[in-house]
């Protein structure tokens, strides 16, 4: 194992939006490609992570951690049923456990920096409170699950804000003349308030430029990723772009787009049988989604997937690639199902939305390409529309 570490938190505001499936999949999709894995259930007072893998009651956990009963955090984790996964759970008897003092705080976060493994995952409770925000700023990866309801878009715009000013208020802690200011840009009813982080900076630098310098470079280093869940169709996909622009525009914040899990059937049967759908055989859709996240998260090669339905075995598998042309990012992804019946589909997407979409049974075409198999043809349409980008021929409207 690599002594460098990734550490994803993931929030998202409001409660109920799947964070901790979210972090529980994610887990499971990592463990499975051979990486090692620890998740820390920061839900403090409402953990719940560990019932995603059928353990009802941890043997040890976060509490112990706290009260002195394991000197390190480390020791607190349990083994999963997954190969490479370890959890620690955050469920416990230690009534203090929701409401940290400072030191406490401070002595876990230190400690889940130090953890031994290739990722860690840090599943947060709902809501925006300071406990919430400085787990979320356990690193510079933060993940936001979004679900396509107004309400919740709203709270994760919210959590995103209040993190934006957390952020700034540790970070001028010591100077309390730009603390008021910052203070003063977030009340709504002071004739002081600032619309957007843009409008603050402003202000900060009409009194201090290297101050204001500090601000956009404390907040540009983050950069977080936004993870659509329960989406219905592409449809919803349009709330991801939306909530992308309004968190550049008012909070200067560049937000990365990872994929959709879409709300199917088999995702509701896991979670009521209290295993991730990564380990049920028939969430074949559900895998090909979290594959796509994965991809995007490690900026690799998808995985291949062989998955079983009824009527005979298919092979899943496909590629994604980001294309900077002009200034724009644009996500190009190539998906095949083969078996009985193959197809193949080239989705361009910018943020949450699709500028291009084909999708062709490989019957219809396959008479036409002579000799070339399924896999050469699907490689050669995705570097097609990868060329189409750099050609001008998809470009962004309006």
């Amino acid at each position: 194992m690599s002594e460098e570490k990734t550490i994803w938190s993931v929030g998202g505001g409001k409660g109920g939006v799947g964070k901790s499936i979210a972090t529980a999949n994610i887990g499971c999709a990592l463990a499975k490609r051979g990486k090692k894995v620890i998740l820390v259930d920061a839900d403090l007072g409402g953990a719940n992570l560990h019932t995603y893998f059928g353990i009802k009651y941890p043997r040890q956990g976060l509490d112990d951690f706290l009260k002195g009963r394991a000197p390190t955090l480390d020791e607190t984790a349990i083994d999963t049923p997954v190969e490479n996964l370890r959890l620690i759970s955050g469920a416990g008897e230690f009534l203090g456990i929701a409401n940290p003092a400072y030191g406490q705080k401070q002595k876990l976060i230190s400690h889940i920096r130090q953890l031994k493994a290739d990722y860690i995952l840090v599943d947060l409770g709902a809501g925006s409170t300071f406990n919430i925000l400085d787990f979320f700023a356990v690193s510079n990866e933060g993940i936001v699950v979004l679900v396509p309801e107004p309400a919740a878009i709203q709270n994760a715009y919210i959590f995103l804000k209040s993190f934006v000013y957390r952020r700034l208020s540790r970070l001028f802690s010591g100077n309390e003349h730009i603390s008021g200011m910052i203070k003063d840009s977030t009340d709504s009813k002071s004739q002081n308030s600032a619309k957007t982080f843009s409008d603050l900076c402003e202000r900060i630098a009409s009194e201090d430029k290297e101050a204001a310098k500090e601000a956009v470079t404390e907040i540009k280093s983050f950069r977080p990723k936004l993870l659509l869940n329960m989406a219905a169709s592409r449809d919803d996909l349009r709330v991801v772009d939306a909530f992308k622009s309004a968190s550049n525009t008012f909070l200067s914040l560049e937000t990365e787009f990872l994929g959709v899990l879409y709300s199917r059937p088999a995702i509701k049967a896991a979670a009521r049988k209290m295993r991730p759908f990564m380990l049920d055989e028939a969430a074949i859709d559900a895998h090909r989604d979290m594959d796509g996240i994965i991809t995007k998260l490690l900026g690799a090669a998808p995985l291949q997937a062989e998955a079983h339905e009824e009527g005979g075995e298919h092979e899943v598998f496909g590629f994604n690639d980001n294309v900077n042309h002009s200034g724009v990012i644009y996500h190009v992804q190539t998906e095949v199902q083969a078996g009985a019946n193959p197809s193949i589909e080239t989705i361009i997407y910018h943020g949450g939305r699709i500028f291009f979409s084909k999708k062709s049974l490989w019957r219809e075409i396959s008479k036409d390409n002579g000799n070339l198999n399924i896999k050469d043809f699907a490689t050669r349409q995705h570097r097609a529309a990868m060329a189409a980008i750099k050609m001008d021929k998809i470009t962004l409207q309006g």
